[in-house]
């Protein structure tokens, strides 16, 4: 349970495929699917695809370490661009990686960006300042990254002595718990909608700052979390992709016919919640898939991936082979949850 009446990630994405009228899951893709990842853990490890990417953020022992993966989630969002347009671009980098770049810079510049007393009172100016780019396209929604910032940096500062560590204490090594309080006290991870008459939540960004903090601190210190596998994937633009791509999602032709012409789905649209609700069940059932695909090996001692590890790889893998996923159109929504 994270809030009162509102279907948790799992359950959400369970209840929006069995009413899905626009998106359906199928078998055969995810044996597909399956089978690609098994063939990876060659080491009994899920082995992530290399994106090619230089890892761009400060050492685990930084003192605002904590913080860093904090404000780098709370911006981690809306970096698609229409077919054919020029990127935002930080030091040759697009997407999530530019971020990443243009925050580590801040800070090499001797900008206190993990501080919320300089972001919750941060001008526009100054951060475009942060955000500026190769080129002359914009960061995308820049208006309401800067509005995340002075919501989230008062917050911190009033509630949690001003640093993140505090909530992650208060969680006491619990993913679930965490998970709770991000979204009950910071409104911009409140990744929720209606469908089919029942509140739903997907959590995007939430989960994704929950499972980094995991995977940033090598499941220990601030990032162990007895629970991580309560975590879902991070229902976005892109890992969609990778499922169609594999067969494990299809889409109405009316609905391919959108995409391809890069129509806008709102936020809370019905097509825009199956395509989010059914990515999150179809990794929940991919995941179930591996895991007796391992088990019933008494011989396999692999260990069995959970939900964002799943999500990473499929993240990563859509990174490393973009050039093969152009043929599959992504959705695009305007907003601050994905």
């Amino acid at each position: 349970m994270v809030r009162e009446g509102v279907l948790p990630p799992a359950k959400s994405g369970q209840y929006i495929a069995a009413h899905a009228k626009h998106v359906q899951i199928h078998e055969e893709g995810l044996d597909k699917l399956a089978k690609e990842m098994l063939s990876s853990m060659k080491t009994g490890k899920l082995e992530v695809p290399d994106t090619g990417a230089d890892i761009i953020h400060p050492s685990p022992e930084h003192p605002r370490a904590t913080d860093w993966v904090f404000i780098t989630d709370a911006l981690n969002f809306c970096f698609w661009s229409y077919t054919g347009a020029e990127k935002w671009m930080v030091d040759g980098h697009t997407g999530y990686y530019a971020l990443e770049a243009a925050l580590y810079r801040a800070i090499k510049e001797g900008q206190d960006i993990m501080n919320p007393a300089f972001y919750s009172k941060i001008t526009a100016d100054e951060l475009k300042h942060i955000f500026r780019g190769d080129n002359k396209v914009e960061i995308p929604l820049f208006e309401k990254r800067l509005s995340v910032l002075h919501e989230i940096g008062p917050i911190l500062l009033q509630k949690y002595n001003g640093t993140f560590e505090t909530c992650v204490k208060e969680a006491d090594k619990s993913a679930v718990k965490l998970l709770e309080i991000v979204v009950e006290n910071f409104p911009c991870f409140r990744d929720e909608s209606e469908y089919n008459g029942q509140a739903v939540s997907f959590y995007k960004r939430a989960q994704i700052l929950v499972s980094d903090l995991w995977y940033f601190f090598d499941r220990a210190g601030w990032g162990e979390l007895r629970d991580i596998d309560k975590m879902t994937m991070f229902a976005d633009y892109r890992v969609p992709q990778v499922l169609v791509y594999f067969g494990v999602l299809s889409y109405t032709s009316q609905l391919v016919d959108k995409l391809k012409k890069d129509e806008l789905l709102p936020s809370g649209s019905e097509e825009e919640v199956e395509i989010r609700g059914c990515s999150i069940h179809a990794v929940e059932l991919l995941k179930k898939r591996i895991e007796e695909k391992i088990t019933s090996k008494a011989e396999d001692n692999s260990e069995i991936p959970n939900s964002s590890l799943i999500d990473y790889y499929l993240w990563c893998y859509r990174r490393r082979y973009k050039d093969a996923m152009e043929s599959i159109p992504f959705h695009k929504t305007f907003g601050i949850f994905y």
